[in-house]
């Protein structure tokens, strides 16, 4: 099967993506990768994958940038040249947990996408991060001067009675926005027709293909991050980023159910797991 891999980076440091590109080179593997434009586009190099960048754009945390980053990177992979089976998407401090050939042959599902189960979803929360006009493009809204005027947006959205929803009928979702999923079903994404609710929004990175993709809401007790077929531990950190430490955890994961572990810092880890 063709896999295209799409790549959110960030950052001064690409070894950790291009060691992912060593370990998946392979001519039925390609990747997109879209670079943070707050930072210098990196070099890459592969043997037999195709590598293909994006137009760079800034990107912000809880930003509707996020959102527009992945929505191009998808547009991109459907109207390339060459058709695939199967799309995913990572960030650039991700790294597999299969083999060349197990990930190539795994993937059988329509859609590996997360979703939280509606007992768990606050639905006036996840709202409210779509309704109202947020100004997330523009701040570092993890900054006190970011949470303070995310505060005062709050308050000017409630007294102004503001809600884009309005009239619109959208069943909103959450999960994790990493995914893999056909090929196929990109245009259902791409022609969307209510895309503009995503702009100026709040965390709609993790509503973005929920919303979009609701109807193949299990709506299940089951970990989105498993849902999703990502090995990602909130428990110990926000998430945890795994270390050599825990080579010999990672390595019980290797051609299982997870094709990427979230997050890494030290491209070695990817050599010491699958090292033989």
């Amino acid at each position: 099967m063709k896999h295209a891999i799409m790549v959110i980076g960030t950052g001064d440091n690409n070894s950790i993506l291009q060691k992912t590109i060593d370990h998946l080179d392979d001519e039925n593997i390609d990747f997109f990768v879209h670079w943070d434009a707050k930072f210098r586009e990196p070099f890459l190099r592969s043997n037999n994958s195709k590598i293909i960048f994006i137009k760079q754009q800034k990107v912000t945390w809880g930003g509707s940038s996020q959102v527009s980053t992945e929505y191009r990177l998808l547009k991109a992979v459907f109207e390339y040249e060459k058709e695939y089976d199967y799309v995913h998407l990572i960030s650039s401090v991700d790294m597999p947990l299969m083999t060349k050939e197990y990930f190539k042959n795994y993937f059988r599902k329509d859609l590996y996408l997360g979703f939280l189960p509606d007992s768990l979803v606050d639905v006036d929360e996840i709202k409210n991060r779509i309704k109202y006009f947020w100004p997330t493009d523009y701040i570092n809204v993890r900054s006190k001067f970011g949470k303070l005027l995310i505060k005062v947006s709050g308050f000017l959205n409630r007294t102004l009675n503001i809600d884009r929803l309005k009239k619109k009928k959208v069943s909103l979702g959450k999960g994790t926005n990493w995914f893999s999923m056909k090929y196929s079903i990109i245009p259902q994404i791409i022609n969307y027709s209510n895309m503009s609710i995503f702009k100026y929004s709040f965390c709609a990175d993790e509503l973005f293909l929920q919303t979009i993709l609701n109807s193949y809401n299990p709506n299940i007790n089951m970990d989105d991050n498993k849902m999703a077929a990502r090995y990602i531990d909130w428990k110990r950190g926000k998430p945890y980023t795994f270390t050599i430490n825990d080579v010999e955890e990672l390595r019980q994961l290797i051609n299982t159910k997870y094709a990427f572990a979230r997050k890494i810092s030290n491209p070695k880890v990817i050599d010491k797991v699958f090292e033989k």
